[in-house]
């Protein structure tokens, strides 16, 4: 178990850690949310993993001036221990969220496709008990979660070929009538299916060759995006525009397009596996939840992980709709995250203000 500031994090787990909290429930709807851009929409990965890039740089930099320092710490030194802690706050009540998103969008999958006649109380209470015992483990647990992840549910990137052998190759080709409103649109709906990046603020410390971690997170970033650009080459190839637009788990009934003798509804054991990138993402970010509160409390307590685990089960099952729990974490939650992911930019400035430019805080 690894607590406190262990370097523990590798190369090959950073990459890792960062492909498997991207790649959650998002990705199973990414052809509808994209939908916008019509034909067109298969760069639109590309675009996303430009604005990626480009956010990662001020991260980065304000990692490399706090080498030995997560977010929280930063906060403390930079705003002083009140004001750091009310920021640090909303930070929990981000990752809290985040952790209801990847849950609830799975166990209503779920519900739907296999469980129609039952609640989701009961898998989401399995879900929850296995992402619990995961992050107890430390985010070194975590991250190798997230490879055995990537080996059990690779695999079917394999299964494209069906759909793509399928579909007409001539609705790949990029056609240049989307214009930039759709774009915008479409960046903006798209934007969660690339989330989990930001997560390197909480996990920096932990890094091993922390000189090259900038280049390791970009690789883990554009391995998704490679993914997610392939996903949709072959939903524009089997799909109509109307289909993509109408669709809410388009990657599902791309499964619908492989044959095999041996297995009938290859779509369920899809589910079934998927629940693994559900896990990557949500222990990621219970981790993260859990270390502010440890960092508030200045000491590990078991509770530090039961409560925003309490919290994120009884959002979801308690008396909220499901219509204000999808504006939550469809609005919400990407609003915080869009100011999570700018935040670092106004610590750089208050940071050249207090010490000086590129000067690093031990």
């Amino acid at each position: 178990m690894d607590r406190g500031r262990i370097h523990s994090l590798n190369p090959i787990l950073v990459i890792g850690l960062i492909m498997n909290t991207m790649v959650g429930v998002n990705l199973l709807g990414l052809a509808h949310h994209a939908s916008k851009m019509g034909y067109n929409l298969w760069w639109s990965p590309i675009l996303l993993g430009c604005i990626v890039s480009l956010t990662l740089i001020p991260m980065m930099a304000l990692c490399r001036r706090y080498p030995e320092d997560n977010l929280f710490r930063i906060h403390e030194k930079l705003l002083g221990k009140w004001l750091g802690r009310c920021f640090n706050i909303l930070i929990i009540v981000y990752a809290i969220l985040n952790v209801s998103t990847a849950n609830e969008g799975y166990v209503r999958l779920v519900q739907t496709s296999m469980l129609s006649n039952q609640t989701v109380t009961l898998p989401l209470l399995g879900l929850t008990l296995v992402m619990v015992y995961i992050t107890n483990g430390g985010i070194k647990l975590i991250a190798r979660f997230c490879l055995l992840t990537f080996f059990f549910t690779g695999w079917m990137i394999f299964l494209l070929q069906y759909g793509f052998q399928k579909g007409g190759m001539m609705h790949i080709f990029p056609l240049f009538n989307t214009d930039w409103r759709s774009i915008a649109e479409t960046v903006h709906n798209s934007y969660a299916s690339m989330l989990g990046y930001e997560l390197v603020l909480f996990f920096y410390p932990y890094i091993q060759e922390k000189n090259k971690a900038h280049k390791h997170v970009l690789i883990g970033v554009w391995i998704v995006v490679l993914l997610y650009v392939m996903i949709l080459i072959t939903s524009v190839a089997y799909f109509s525009e109307w289909q993509m637009d109408n669709l809410i788990y388009p990657v599902l009934n791309l499964f619908k397009a492989v044959e095999l003798s041996f297995l009938e509804r290859i779509e369920n054991l899809g589910i079934g596996l998927w629940v693994f990138l559900i896990l990557s993402t949500s222990t990621g970010y219970l981790w993260v939840a859990r270390t502010g509160l440890e960092e508030m409390a200045e000491k590990t307590r078991l509770w530090h992980l039961l409560l925003p685990t309490i919290i994120s089960f009884l959002f979801i099952v308690g008396p909220l709709s499901v219509e204000k729990q999808r504006y939550i974490y469809d609005k919400v939650s990407v609003y915080m995250a869009y100011g999570l992911i700018l935040w670092p930019i106004i610590l750089l400035l208050l940071h050249s203000l207090r010490f000086g430019r590129g000067e690093r805080v031990s």
